[in-house]
């Protein structure tokens, strides 16, 4: 149903999507807007000054591109698919929240799959504020429309390309993206982070210095059990489950410092060893 949503940030993208939406073969028709649905330059200027209502406002877009398509059917006929899509972008305007923002909207049947292509302006109609929807409540909106279509045109071939489960597997794979773009880490990931950087430190005095630093010391629980302990968050975290391996990458480095540690003491001690005192023999007393 709802195949694409795009955001348009310029003022040429938005000329560029007029132009190629209104077809000589095309069902156009508008809302909230003045110009005639095939005034491309008249519907441009109106998209760029409701825009300028929006200065200041966070975000870029100027306005949104959406395309709704229909499932092919033989048995529908276009005239009949046409108007039932007519149906379904009002719906999808009520479930994006877009009812009071100006519009161009663009059915075309040329293709296998009858569909829509719909302009959004940013904002409402004179409004300041852009309008912004999470990916999460996006995706929900697909299955809404979608439910809607089967449940309001029974006649249609039914579809099931936004159920739950798969909503639940698109809001997951989007949040992970996002996480990806934003480079967000988790409390886990940046303490791993850190304690790796520790673990890089040649002496076991700046290791202590600089997990102290990072409100970190590491503790010890029994025979197996190694962590460590966030001061100021109060919070303790076991190295395994921080990333498994990386308990023994500890042992490893903490041998590796004792070993260091017992060479140095021992060469200090082989420094500052008094050399032994010679005694003299008789016949060099008697002299």
């Amino acid at each position: 149903m709802i195949i694409q949503s795009k955001g348009i940030k310029n003022t040429s993208s938005m000329g560029a999507r007029l132009n190629y939406i209104n077809k000589n073969d095309a069902l156009v028709y508008t809302k909230h807007m003045f110009s005639y649905h095939d005034d491309i330059e008249g519907l441009e200027n109106e998209f760029i000054q409701n825009a300028k209502y929006l200065e200041g406002a966070r975000g870029s877009n100027i306005g949104f591109s959406e395309t709704l398509s229909m499932p092919i059917s033989e048995n529908i006929s276009k005239e009949e698919q046409v108007e039932a899509l007519k149906v379904l972008i009002d719906e999808h305007i009520t479930l994006r929240g877009f009812e009071n923002h100006p519009a161009v909207i663009a059915i075309h049947t040329d293709a296998k799959h009858t569909h829509a292509h719909c302009l959004f302006s940013s904002n409402a109609l004179f409004g300041t504020q852009r309008h912004r929807v999470s990916r999460k409540t996006f995706k929900k909106s697909q299955v809404a429309l979608e439910e809607f279509r089967n449940k309001t045109f029974k006649h249609f071939p039914k579809t099931n390309h936004y159920s739950q489960n798969k909503l639940e597997k698109h809001i997951k794979n989007a949040e992970g993206k996002m996480r990806y773009l934003r480079k967000a880490i988790t409390d886990k990931q940046k303490i791993t982070s850190t304690f790796k950087h520790a673990l890089t430190k040649t002496t076991k005095k700046e290791f202590q210095e600089y997990l102290k630093n990072k409100n970190l010391i590491v503790y010890k629980r029994g025979a197996k059990t190694i962590g460590l302990r966030d001061t100021a968050k109060k919070k303790v975290y076991r190295l395994n489950t921080l990333q498994p391996g990386l308990r023994e990458t500890y042992l490893a480095y903490e041998k590796k410092l004792n070993i260091k540690l017992s060479k140095q003491i021992k060469q200090t001690q082989e420094k500052v060893k008094p050399k032994p005192v010679l005694k003299k023999s008789k016949q060099s007393q008697k002299k």
